[in-house]
């Protein structure tokens, strides 16, 4: 059973997500509840959960600080945040801070289901790979030293020969077809053929995650071009061996860190050598990249403010095209917005997965908002999609067909705001019991002030104006029934101050419930 920590400002929001929600049939424990992020990082001190659910508005240290920190200092433990906010900036920021799901309230269980049996398969690979590790075997000694080193963690506790070398981090990715065609075998083939190959050099290799990562080393500086050439011919006879044991064609890019000497600085190379490898995105699936060469490129702080500045006024034009329907448009705004993407080739592909994603999100909230319904967007498909997505040019075509179908399929129009239909049946069906607007924005786990701005916006009627006024309609039946004191019918109607029902009775119906029972014009009529 695996554990997990519940963080919301809101007190019945927490209580409603420990009690409610069917955490056993998930796999998982809760172990605590927190108000706030701070409060939260005591309690990950005590009880280390596996996952942290989090909100994200939350005082003194709020849900994407909480998990900002959490990646720093609990790497292994998964964050996710159910939030009511449809702020992109927080989608984001939630992606670069490793957030495992961001969920708009109000959310259906299957969703939570979905998301948290996805967590406890990743937890289980993580077990896995910590329960071989503790097995002693020279080999997955020598790969958890290596995975610690290309995180930068217990680099103190070892003290190889070849780790006092000068060294470069080199990453093989096989992309997709690693991911769709390659089978076990294949995998362990190209892990023997790359140690054989590099044997003479006694580079280590190691396999980390759909990536073979190598640590090329020398007593002296390893030249550029010199490590160019031999990857160039490393690649060219990798591929070959492959197609002529298993009649593949293999797809190979390798990209290089730049060059260090200390080994506290074997998990700068390889994160280097990582963002390099990034520019295949940009159609050269079997380039070499090395980190150094792509400095000159690099961005100060106030160019990327910018272009962040122009990528969002050109993604919002787009955006309110596409919801107007305006097709000649839409098809220059999306031109106008690959043009920035592309621009200098600046962008790497954690940002370009993210803008693409934000123009998802954006037009699924934004539609929302408007009260319109997409129904050819499938928001968790398009999602996977982006960040599975070989190239840029595959995401381009991707999203030019997707804007194309929602230009032509009917957008359909939403009667009512989600929440407030929920809110208005359970009214109707509870209004006898006690209502609050913290307690319906509990039901439907979102912040109080939240929901009486959309309920206002969407009735034009205050929470508790409404429930008052269900509550009159409601006991104008039942004074028809003369057996029935009215000091009675004000507490069936869940008004148990009777004062206070003379008043609220008037405001709605214009007259005293007295009155009102008394007089036959009013009975008749239901009221003025």
């Amino acid at each position: 059973m695996y554990k997990v920590l519940i963080v919301d400002d809101e007190k019945n929001i927490r209580e409603r997500l420990v009690t409610l929600f069917p955490w056993k049939e998930a796999g998982f424990q809760v172990v605590g509840s927190a108000c706030d992020g701070l409060e939260a990082l005591e309690q990950m001190e005590q009880h280390n959960p596996h996952v942290v659910l989090t909100d994200i508005r939350m005082p003194e240290m709020n849900g994407l600080e909480l998990a900002q920190k959490v990646q720093e200092t609990y790497p292994n433990t998964k964050v996710l945040v159910l939030s009511a906010y449809d702020d992109f900036k927080y989608a984001q920021d939630a992606i670069r801070f490793g957030v495992k799901g961001y969920l708009l309230k109000p959310v259906m269980k299957e969703e939570i289901m979905g998301v948290m049996h996805n967590l406890a398969i990743e937890l289980k690979k993580d077990e896995d790979i910590a329960d071989s590790q503790k097995t002693g075997l020279p080999g997955l000694q020598e790969e958890a030293m290596l995975i610690d080193l290309i995180k930068g963690e217990h680099v103190r506790q070892y003290d190889d020969p070849w780790l006092q070398d000068y060294m470069r981090v080199i990453v093989c990715s096989f992309g997709r077809w690693f991911e769709k065609d390659s089978s076990l075998s294949i995998r362990h083939y190209i892990a023997a053929w790359t140690m054989d190959y590099w044997k003479d050099s006694q580079t280590p290799v190691l396999y980390y995650g759909n990536q073979l990562v190598l640590f090329a080393h020398h007593p002296r500086p390893i030249s550029k071009y010199d490590l160019k050439d031999q990857l160039e011919h490393y690649s060219d006879l990798l591929k070959a061996s492959l197609r002529s044991v298993f009649g593949k064609e293999c797809v190979l890019s390798i990209s290089v860190g730049n060059l260090i000497k200390d080994p506290s600085e074997i998990h700068s190379s390889f994160n280097q050598a990582v963002y390099a490898l990034s520019y295949q995105f940009y159609n050269h699936p079997h380039a070499i990249f090395f980190y150094q060469e792509l400095l000159a490129g690099e961005r100060d702080e106030y160019a990327k403010e910018n272009e962040q500045e122009q990528l969002s006024l050109v993604m919002d034009k787009l955006i309110q095209s596409v919801l107007a329907r305006e097709k000649e448009e839409t098809a220059s705004r999306l031109r106008g917005f690959f043009d920035v993407v592309e621009q200098g080739k600046r962008m790497n592909i954690e940002e370009i997965r993210i803008t693409f994603s934000e123009i998802i999100l954006s037009l699924s909230l934004k539609a929302k908002d408007k009260g319109l319904a997409l129904p050819t967007l499938d928001k968790k498909q398009a999602l996977v999609y982006i960040y599975t997505a070989p190239s840029l040019g595959d995401l381009k075509i991707w999203l030019k067909q997707t804007i194309e179908k929602l230009s032509i399929a009917p957008i359909e129009q939403n009667d009512e705001n989600r929440y407030v239909h929920t809110a208005k049946q359970y009214v109707h069906k509870h209004y006898a019991a006690k209502i609050t607007l913290e307690d319906m924005a509990g039901q439907l786990f979102i912040h109080p002030s939240y929901f009486s701005s959309i309920f206002k916006k969407e009735t034009g009627h205050n929470f508790i104006d409404y429930v008052n006024e269900v509550r009159v309609r409601k006991s104008v039946e039942l004074l028809k029934h003369k057996e029935y004191k009215i000091k009675e019918i004000s507490a069936m109607v869940g008004i148990h101050n009777h004062s206070y029902f003379n008043k609220v009775f008037k405001k709605v119906m214009g007259v005293k419930p007295l009155i009102f029972r008394s007089n036959p014009t009013y009975n008749q009529s239901g009221g003025s």
